[in-house]
Parts: C-alpha cells; sequence; structure tokens
C-alpha cells in the first residue's frame, strides 16, 4: 500500500497577531498556550489569561510568543513595580505577588521532583523579603562606538543594557546608587576599558569591584575618591588576571560577614550567598536537619569559606570541609582558627574523584563519614552520589540551586539506599525565576 506524506499543520504566520487562553505556567515562569496542538510558551502571562500574542520562532515541537495585549487578567496580576520591567532581564516575576511566586516555584519544583518524592514530606519554604534582599550583583558597562555609555542588566534575550536607574531588590545604598555611578563612570578616562562593576555589601562595608583593564590616571582616581567619600562606599579594582586590589594597587582587605556567633572572611571574588537572611535560615535549617550529635563525624563538601562548616562544628565531634577552589579553603582555614574551632578541618581537593582514595580521607574519617552536607554549584553533585556507597552516612542534606540536577543525584542517591525524608524551596531570590531547595535523604 502507498504511504502518502502529509505535512504537519504549522502555526499561522509569526507576523500575524493570534488570541492564546494561558492553561499553566512552566518553571521559568512562562505562560503555556496552545494553538493547533502545539505547545506555545509566552512570558508575562498568567494561567486563565486570555492574550493576544505573536509567535515569534516557531520550531518543530513548540513556539515562542511575544505578549502584545492581556485581554483578559488572571486575579493574581499586579502592576510591577519596577519602571524596568519587561524590558530588563534581571526579575521576570513581578507581575504577581511574592507569595504566588512562591507558590508557583513549589509547584514547580513538586513537578520535578514527582518521580523521587512520591512519600517526601514538603516543609514550608524559607521566605525572603520581597525586596532590598540582595547583597551582591553584577552589573553591565558597555561604551558604544559613538562613547555612549550604559550601565544597567542585559535585556531579556540580548546581550544589550538596560540603563538603570534604581534596583529595588538590592539593598542600600546600592537600589538608589545607578544613576551617581553613570554620571562617574562618563568622566573617567578609562570607561571604555571597564567590563562591569560588581556590588558587595557586607558587614564590613560597602564595595564596588570595576573590572578594568587598564590602568587609573590622576584625574580618574580624584573622582573616585570623591564619589567614596559622597556615597560612603570603597572601590576596588579586578585587573586581567582576576587579582583584586585597591586603585592604588594596593592588597584588598578582607570582607566579612556575621553569621550567629561567627564572623566569616572573605575576598570580594569569593562566592557568599546574595540574600543574608535566608543565608541565615538556611544554615540554621540544615544543622537542625543533620541532627547533630557529639561523636558525630560530618562532611561538608563545596563547603566554600565555611558558611555551613562554623555551625555544624560546634555541636560534631570533627567537620572536614572540602573545597575545590584553594583561595576559599586557606580562608576556610583561617575562619575556622579565628572561631576557634579546633575540631574543624578543611582540604582543597577535586571533588569529581574517588573520596576515598585521597590522603585526607583515609587519614582523618577512615571508614566513617555519619552525616553529609553537600552544596554545590548548579551542575550538582554526580560524582560525589555516586560514591555514598563506599561512603555510607546515615543522612544527607544537599542544597540545590539548580532542580534538575537535584533531580538526577536525588535518583542516584535513592538507588544507594536512601529515602528522600523531606524537602523545602528557599526563597533565596524573590521576583525572578530562581528556585533553590533543601533536601534531606536517610539511610534505610
Amino acid at each position: 500500500m502507498a504511504n502518502f506524506y502529509v505535512a504537519k499543520k504549522k502555526i499561522k504566520k509569526t507576523s500575524k497577531q493570534q488570541k492564546l487562553i494561558i492553561e499553566k505556567l512552566d518553571q521559568k515562569f512562562q505562560g503555556i498556550g496552545y494553538l493547533d496542538n502545539k505547545v506555545v510558551f509566552v512570558p508575562q502571562t498568567l494561567p486563565g489569561e486570555e492574550v493576544l500574542m505573536q509567535v515569534t520562532n516557531d520550531r518543530k515541537k513548540y513556539a515562542t510568543g511575544k505578549l502584545i495585549e492581556v485581554l483578559k487578567p488572571a486575579p493574581q496580576r499586579i502592576a510591577p513595580s519596577c519602571d524596568h520591567y519587561g524590558i530588563c532581564g534581571g526579575c521576570q516575576t513581578q507581575l504577581v505577588g511574592n507569595e504566588y511566586q512562591l507558590e508557583v516555584k513549589q509547584d514547580a519544583l513538586r513537578n520535578r521532583m514527582r518521580f523521587v518524592a512520591q512519600s517526601t514530606q514538603w516543609l514550608p519554604a524559607i521566605t525572603s523579603a520581597s525586596w532590598h534582599y540582595r547583597r551582591r550583583a553584577r552589573v553591565g558597562v558597555q561604551v558604544d562606538k559613538k562613547g555612549q555609555l550604559a550601565l544597567g542588566f542585559r535585556q531579556q534575550g540580548s546581550n544589550d543594557l538596560v540603563n538603570i536607574k534604581q534596583c529595588s531588590v538590592l539593598v542600600a545604598p546600592f537600589d538608589q546608587l545607578f544613576t551617581p555611578l553613570y554620571d562617574l563612570l562618563n568622566q573617567l578616562t578609562v570607561k571604555s576599558d571597564i567590563g562591569h562593576l560588581e556590588f558587595i555589601t557586607c558587614d564590613s562595608g560597602h564595595y564596588i569591584i570595576i573590572r578594568l583593564m587598564k590602568s587609573f590616571k590622576t584625574k580618574d582616581i580624584e573622582r573616585l575618591q570623591d564619589f567614596e567619600i559622597a556615597h560612603q562606599v570603597q572601590f576596588l579594582i579586578q585587573d586581567n588576571q582576576g587579582e583584586i586590589t585597591q586603585y592604588d594597587g594596593q592588597t584588598a582587605s578582607l570582607l566579612s560577614y556575621q553569621l550567629n556567633q561567627d564572623k566569616l572572611e572573605f575576598s570580594a571574588g569569593d562566592f557568599i550567598q546574595v540574600n543574608a537572611k535566608v543565608n541565615q535560615k538556611m544554615v540554621e535549617q540544615a544543622v537542625a536537619w543533620l541532627e547533630l550529635k557529639s561523636t558525630d563525624k560530618v562532611l561538608d563538601l563545596f563547603c566554600g569559606v565555611g558558611n555551613f562548616s562554623l555551625s555544624i562544628a560546634r555541636q560534631a565531634q570533627m567537620v572536614v570541609g572540602v573545597e575545590g577552589v584553594k583561595a576559599m579553603v586557606e580562608r576556610a582555614t583561617s575562619n575556622a582558627s579565628n572561631a576557634q574551632l579546633s575540631n574543624l578541618t578543611f582540604h582543597h581537593s577535586d571533588l569529581n574523584q574517588p573520596l576515598s582514595e585521597q590522603a585526607w580521607y583515609r587519614n582523618q574519617l577512615g571508614q566513617q563519614v555519619d552525616k553529609i552536607l553537600l552544596d554545590p554549584a548548579r551542575d550538582g553533585a554526580l560524582a560525589i552520589a555516586e560514591q555514598l556507597s563506599s561512603l555510607k552516612p546515615q543522612l544527607i542534606v544537599y542544597i540545590s540551586c539548580e532542580p534538575a540536577s537535584l533531580e538526577r543525584d536525588s535518583q542516584v542517591i535513592i538507588n544507594q539506599g536512601y529515602r528522600l525524608e523531606k524537602i523545602s524551596v528557599m526563597d533565596m531570590f524573590p521576583q525572578t525565576t530562581h528556585l533553590e531547595s533543601m533536601a534531606l535523604f536517610r539511610k534505610i
């Protein structure tokens, strides 16, 4: 019998505006609807809304569209409070309140984990203030061929910058510093050689790191000094090798933040959690979930400068922190010494390699690891998860900043004889789609 080719029905040409009913949201907070039985993703829309949209990218299995007009708004929709919303790519979820944002994130994680967390206890989320929570941020700087300066964040789906006048997710004073900084940069002789700025506020002060490909001239330094006095900030310089110094070339002092009774020092180039209040709650919850005893030996992997390690060491017999960045290990070791914690040591190690084959593991932990805390980057901790059958900890607390890698690693951990006992979302980044979570695994 002859087979006749039948072309799949295509969505109408992308130049035409079409009505669409939004049925649900995906993890990226994009509305999902259907045209001609094809999934269509439309940002800035909500479930139940009827919208006028225009298809901008028609693929084989799905299409993406641009919102033209909301014809029938959802009751949850609110007016975004930021003038830059919809243009700036920094915040995607301001069209609803923070409570609804959190519900969407929790639903997204439940959906992602539905096959590995069937009998898991879902705990209330660790919440955050909706605004003025971010103590660290990177801000783009661009100068075009005509010498026109742009200072701000990238446009959605573009490498071009949006000139920002204010940003309410940042803590003071950075939320209101964009216009003064714009005026300052425009006066510098080296403005075309600035790659970006980075804001950091902590207990030791307010800092602006300038990524600079050349050296400042005397007039530039005078302008920086005047700005520092006027706005109570301190400038630091990051050179082409990534070294961070004062603008006179002197070594930059370490910065610090307080966590419970401990002072943690870090370099301006080190990773720290950007939401200080959520970080405090996160550490407290992780310590509680570990059910620490005075006889426990605990492994803190991807430990950074000791954000979790110091608090754990105050309740356990021994804590070993492991980090892949050597300079951060040095900072963590100094933090432990300053806290007078003799039961806490740190090691620089490649965490993709078998832990049991490394000298520090054999010498300090031998065959016993009672509990493990994991706080990996977005790629997750697959290499560690695959070693658990030999490490045999009773409990594992996993801090995740990427649901996809958490789902993957959870399945590997479960397959080695653990059950996922409880999980909670952490609202580290309100007004954005970023989803952080904490999971507890117990040996069966």
